[in-house]
């Protein structure tokens, strides 16, 4: 969690470490008790250091994120029911694609990674537990709900994956497909809309001043791409959190039948986008024999590397390619650990530089910058591969995290008069800027070419 003022300076920051439930692939799950636990603990130490530097009476807002797909099920009292199904768990594989059999081919196609497929899931093999289920939730939806103690609202882009399109206002026929009840489906709001205030429970447990406004958050990636600086159609902005997330920003809708969906960004523009299993939080750095934080420097001295690998938490990937069984695989000369971890490194680049690709198949103009959000873009190594293998400018900004997204969602309606590309303007900054280089630009060209041939061998395509 981070504060922060209108012109983008941080005041206070804090954050708590979460435990996995990863049981035998595909699972994944989280305690959504442990999250209010860990918000309330985190959110403490920050309204006690901003009670340092301001009355905590003059916090305008507070809104929240959270990953994209992610699932929670709560009764009438907005008590969790089971444990929340996170984005990457597959469970729901046979469900998609059985749901997609029946839909027509002009309507958006579903897989595992949905909250709508994940809750036909928990309908179909648990129905004691979908008996109790009063709210069908996400993340951000349910710990909003945590701060009024009014549930039941989401915001459009956490329910794009839940079967609302955003152009429309309406639900899927995929919802009646899998039969969801329509009563049990938030009601949605737009990104930055407000949902409420800090009741009086979430202020004796958080410290927050009760009646604070609450705001309507987003996905970690739509956030990602407010953070990221980019606000003009054709900027492109990537999140490297756990997994890689790609955002373009266009004037046009892409047609659903090209099976990239399409958030509706707060300004009006739509957000043709993609989220991949790999990213930074598979990566490997054993063997190193250095702290973490120095790893990224002893790689850059084996970059470019003719070794190729594909990172992945557990079986399966959803974008750029969509293959449930998909698993890691390292090839070529990766026997050191420095060789391995700058493959590691080039690999995360690789993936980016196919799901622009793969965007730009679909019909979505990617322009020559992309704005980069998350905890690797602090990595120079990383963000110059980048620059490289992409072949475009790429920038970072001063806080480049899905939080900082987040803080300006909640300061568009009361400090910016609901002006979503002002309030960008005015809280974010390029910090650093890398262009491609070009004595590597060809050598990375031919080994992504290797490393694609290497994924289509395992059918990866």
């Amino acid at each position: 969690m981070l504060a922060a003022t209108p012109d983008g300076n941080l005041l206070a920051e804090a954050q708590t470490p979460l435990s996995d439930r990863r049981g035998k692939p595909p699972i994944h799950e989280q305690d959504p008790v442990e999250w209010w636990s860990a918000a309330c603990s985190t959110i403490g130490r920050v309204t006690k250091d901003l009670s340092q530097v301001i009355p905590l009476e003059s916090i305008q807002g507070i809104a929240v994120t959270s990953t994209s797909g992610s699932l929670v099920l709560a009764d009438v009292a907005g008590q969790p029911v089971r444990a929340a199904i996170l984005y990457d768990d597959g469970r729901g594989a046979s469900i998609a694609k059985e749901l997609n059999r029946q839909l027509p081919p002009e309507d958006a196609q579903f897989n595992a990674s949905y909250s709508l497929i994940k809750g036909a899931w928990v309908r179909q093999n648990e129905p004691d537990v979908w008996a109790r289920t009063r709210h069908i939730l996400h993340p951000a939806d349910w710990l909003a709900g945590k701060l009024t103690g009014q549930f039941g609202t989401s915001d459009d882009s956490n329910a794009l994956k839940l079967g609302h399109d955003p152009d429309t206002g309406c639900w899927s026929r995929a919802v009646s497909i899998v039969n969801i009840p329509r009563d049990i489906l938030p009601k949605v709001v737009r990104p930055g809309a407000r949902v409420g205030a800090v009741c009086a429970r979430a202020s004796f447990e958080t410290g927050l001043r009760r009646g604070t406004p609450v705001f309507a958050g987003a996905t970690d990636g739509m956030t990602g791409l407010i953070a990221s600086g980019a606000r003009e159609p054709g900027q492109a902005n990537t999140t490297l959190g756990s997994t890689i997330v790609w955002k373009v920003l266009s004037r046009n809708k892409l047609p659903a039948s090209t099976g990239v969906y399409c958030h509706r960004h707060p300004s009006g523009l739509w957000a043709p986008g993609a989220a991949s299993n790999s990213g930074p939080g598979s990566l490997h750095s054993e063997g190193l024999g250095v702290a973490p934080s120095e790893s990224d420097g002893m790689a850059a001295k084996h970059l470019p590397t003719s070794g190729l690998c594909y990172l992945l938490p557990s079986k399966g990937e959803r974008f750029p390619f969509l293959n449930a069984t998909a698993e890691t695989f390292f090839e070529g000369d990766t026997d050191n650990p420095q060789e391995a971890y700058a493959a590691q490194l080039q690999s995360l680049a690789f993936v980016e530089r196919w799901g622009y690709e793969r965007l730009e198949e679909c019909g979505a103009r990617v322009g020559g910058e992309v704005f980069t959000t998350g905890t690797a873009a602090a990595s120079p190594v990383l963000m110059q591969l980048r620059a490289s293998v992409l072949k475009r400018e790429v920038h970072r900004c001063h806080h480049p995290t899905s939080a900082f997204g987040a803080a300006i969602l909640a300061a568009c309606q009361p400090l910016f008069g609901g002006d979503i590309t002002s309030a960008i303007q005015g809280m974010t900054e390029v910090r650093e800027s890398f262009r491609p280089e070009s004595a590597t630009v060809g050598r990375y060209d031919e080994i992504y070419n290797s490393f694609r041939a290497a994924c289509a061998r395992r059918g990866y395509r």
